[in-house]
């Protein structure tokens, strides 16, 4: 699944913006109005694509990290965000990611559980390298999750479900997270 997720991106990337940006800043912007960024936060944009979010995201935070697995979207990602010096950007895979536990203040995904094979790993790796009081932001598509199968995700990965968002005219579900299961 990997090596088709990575070889489809590829392909798509230099036409992804054109044809998602829309939905994606919708997800943005719903996410954004339900968390504040500040200053002294170090964000994660895991499957961060072409950085649309990233370079959202870096006016607002100290240090912005975005991963992907596609060697173009993180090549388009280096164009679009060359001249943002709190910017990292790191081709990798979302279930092993290569980064330091506990350091992350704030982190993101979106458009990505629905693409990978284990969703449960991908979760597990954001807990792992997030703060204790973190704020872990993940969407869904609503073709591939239903609000309850989304849900039951989080509880199993024993992520906190602190809002949960479902916009009619989102096509998919964003939940607004910190560690352990209440």
């Amino acid at each position: 699944m990997k090596k088709g997720s990575i070889k489809y991106y590829n392909a798509t990337a230099n036409s992804y913006n054109q044809q998602y940006r829309e939905e994606q800043y919708r997800k943005y912007e719903a996410a954004l109005d339900a968390l504040r960024i500040v200053k002294k936060d170090s964000i994660l944009d895991v499957g961060c694509g072409t950085g649309m979010f990233i370079k959202k995201t870096s006016k607002e935070a100290d240090l912005v990290i975005g991963v992907d697995i596609s060697r173009r979207m993180v090549e388009l990602a280096n164009k679009k965000c060359k001249n943002l010096k709190n910017v990292l950007l790191i081709c990798g895979d979302a279930d092993h990611l290569s980064l330091k536990e506990r350091i992350i203040d704030k982190a993101f995904s979106f458009t990505l559980l629905q693409n990978i094979s284990d969703p449960r790993q991908m979760i597990r790796e954001i807990i792992r390298v997030t703060k204790a009081d973190s704020k872990i932001i993940l969407s869904a598509d609503k073709r591939a999750f239903t609000r309850e199968g989304f849900r039951k995700l989080l509880r199993e990965v024993k992520v906190s479900i602190t809002h949960f968002i479902t916009y009619e005219d989102l096509k998919g579900y964003i939940a607004i997270c910190t560690k352990g299961s209440r």
